[in-house]
């Protein structure tokens, strides 16, 4: 650690959906301090996923505790601290007592699964879709566009609001009498933080909710709430993710003042230096998350969702993004099925094989989604033989992770033309695996880009970091973080070895997940 008078230091905080991490960065980007925490997720009946609003906020003072005693620092010695956080968590609560009338519900919960059903299958629901691929046959509106395949999905909030409604009585009261408050996980922290004088969310987790409207930038009407229900006046004020722009008063964790927010997904895009147009990064961890930044105006393209990166003062960026629940499960899966044992093994596994035993047709197939009521993995080896080596149905999970991606981009490219990505910057745990990073590359014939990491950095705590140091001036400019990046980051050259060969296998690919699910 660098003992200079003129050092300064910045926190970060990011609570990911297993994990929390805290670290905490000087003036001259070092990791000076870090700690990870696992995140306990309660799981009380089948599809319930839940968290402990008051174990969650212990367990994020006591990060923040380990990180500053690891890098040495006294809670003074730190400027500022950026939270980012994992959206579509969210609890509700009472506004005068603030208590609590259920855990933390996340977004992998499944709860609703009946009533997305209903509604999927409802009336209302298709004449919807009717009347909007009417009015898109004489206006080619991007709200409309997007109105005709809407459907609702488990990774909603609404579908969960009106399970609480149901089967909650102490929230239906008081949603009758305007009692109740919500907020995703970034609210709460912040209401708690503020010490309840803060109910706030940012834009960016605010826009993945389903309860957002990216054209307008606000909640969605009052009507639709009502329709279900609701009243609207329980949803958090929107702000900037510069939280510093909407309060003046004391918004901290352990004395350290919290002066910006932002959704993980965001927060990974942002320390990736993914800052200018038609720029991207995959995140491989728990899922398989692709963000596009779209630039000041939003985009639409089917299988994308659109939504807000973030704001910082007065700048706006607005993103696509495709996510794939089945991915991120692949490495676990091959572990499960014997493949390895771990990840070091996975490695050595590929590194030691003999190159000519890579020249076989074996496939992976796993369904892109897979059914609320069945949690099952079901999966498919193609084309296995006697001479089929464990480097091989290795490889062919690895491949059929870059074929998920590239699927996604062209579908992106065919319905966006003037797209076009020469970089993929990769992060998350999966990217650490040289060889799907080459695979990557060689499937979307695209220069994949990921951090050296020797500091050890999680990209989510880099990038709200650097938008806290933004804000307090620690950093100047965005240009002080490409800088930094250009000297840490390993690139993944597409080989053109076997361009052909490669495009015909994930045809085959393409064929046989169509033919199997």
């Amino acid at each position: 650690m660098n003992s200079s008078s003129s050092m300064e230091y910045v926190a970060a905080i990011d609570v990911g959906t297993t994990n929390l991490k805290c670290q905490i960065f000087s003036s001259k980007f070092h990791v000076v301090g870090s700690s990870f925490l696992k995140i306990n997720v309660l799981k009380p009946h089948h599809g319930w996923e839940e968290i402990d609003p008051e174990e969650l906020t212990n367990s994020i003072k006591q990060s923040l505790q380990n990180a500053l005693k690891d890098a040495g620092l006294k809670p003074c010695m730190v400027k500022n601290l950026g939270l980012s956080s994992q959206r579509n968590t969210f609890i509700t609560w009472n506004k005068t007592t603030g208590k609590h009338y259920h855990n933390f519900i996340t977004w992998r919960d499944t709860r609703s699964s009946l009533i997305i059903e209903r509604f999927n299958k409802s009336l209302f629901l298709k004449a919807v879709k009717f009347v909007s691929r009417i009015l898109s046959l004489m206006c080619s509106s991007k709200q409309i566009k997007l109105a005709k395949s809407f459907s609702f999905t488990n990774a909603q909030i609404l579908p969960k609001l009106i399970w609480l409604l149901e089967n909650n009585i102490d929230f239906r009261k008081d949603v009758n009498k305007n009692e109740v408050q919500f907020g995703t996980l970034d609210t709460w922290l912040l209401y708690r933080a503020s010490k309840g004088e803060l109910h706030v969310t940012d834009l960016s987790c605010a826009s993945s909710t389903g309860l957002f409207n990216v054209f307008t930038m606000t909640w969605l009407p009052k009507i639709v709430f009502q329709f279900f229900g609701f009243s609207n006046n329980f949803l958090p004020t929107i702000c900037d993710s510069n939280l510093s722009k909407h309060y003046s008063g004391a918004v901290q964790i352990s004395n350290i003042p919290i002066t910006c927010s932002m959704a993980d997904q965001s927060s990974s895009l942002f320390g990736t230096g993914s800052f200018s147009k038609h720029t991207a990064k995959v995140t491989m961890g728990t899922g398989m998350f692709l963000d596009i930044n779209c630039g000041s105006v939003p985009d639409i393209c089917l299988g994308y969702f659109p939504l807000v990166g973030w704001m910082f003062n007065d700048e706006v960026c607005f993103t696509l993004e495709a996510l794939d629940h089945n991915s991120g499960p692949l490495i676990t899966l091959g572990k499960s099925i014997g493949c390895y044992s771990n990840l070091r093994e996975l490695n050595e596994l590929l590194l030691h094989e003999k190159k000519e035993s890579f020249a076989n047709d074996v496939l992976f197939v796993l369904p892109d989604s897979e059914s609320s009521k069945n949690r099952g993995r079901n999966y498919s080896f193609i084309n296995l033989t006697s001479n089929t080596t464990k480097a091989d149905m290795v490889k062919s999970i690895l491949e059929s992770f870059a074929f998920r991606i590239k699927k996604r981009l062209d579908k992106l490219h065919k319905e966006i033309p003037g797209l076009k990505l020469n970089t993929l910057w990769v992060d998350g745990g999966v990217s650490q695996n040289d060889y799907i990073c080459q695979a990557i590359s060689n499937a979307t014939s695209t220069t994949v880009i990921r951090m050296k990491n020797n500091n050890k950095t999680e990209i989510s705590c880099l990038g709200v970091a650097f938008m806290a140091g933004l804000s307090s001036g620690v950093w100047s400019n965005k240009d002080e973080l490409k800088d930094y990046r250009s000297t840490t980051d390993e690139k993944f050259v597409p080989e053109d070895n076997d361009y052909i060969g490669n495009e015909c296998k994930y045809i085959r690919w393409l064929y046989s997940q169509k033919c199997l699910y």
